[in-house]
């Protein structure tokens, strides 16, 4: 009897094993940084970030604005508070996200919250 691709052999105890190939796994690699190619855009290319890359910018930009709410201008007291903002927002064009560092500055929560989808 033959087992199926999915089924552990109760001998190896191994889904890989009894001449069944693994099957290659299609993994989708992470740029830190993508460019999509926009000639609408001013600089006629718009970038995605990473998680982490944004949060690097985001520190980045804490200490450009003297720890000061890019929104309120009240210090930062809190990093647990801090949070990007698209000074053009995405939402306003959801798949036209840009998150160069031009358009990036360290907000409060509810600075952020309380801006939403709208220009500054």
């Amino acid at each position: 009897m033959k087992l199926r691709l999915n089924e552990i052999c109760p001998i190896h105890r191994s889904r890989f094993c009894c001449g069944r190939e693994q099957r290659p796994r299609n993994r989708k690699l992470w740029a830190p940084v993508r460019r999509i190619e926009d000639p609408h855009h001013p600089r006629g290319y718009r970038e995605i970030r990473s998680p982490a890359e944004l949060r690097k910018i985001l520190n980045r930009k804490i200490v450009e604005q003297d720890t000061k709410c890019g929104i309120c201008r009240r210090r930062f007291t809190d990093y647990d508070e801090i949070v990007p903002d698209h000074i053009q927002p995405k939402g306003l064009g959801g798949g036209r996200r840009d998150d160069h560092p031009d358009n990036i500055q360290a907000v409060h929560r509810r600075c952020n919250l309380k801006k939403g989808s709208k220009h500054l």
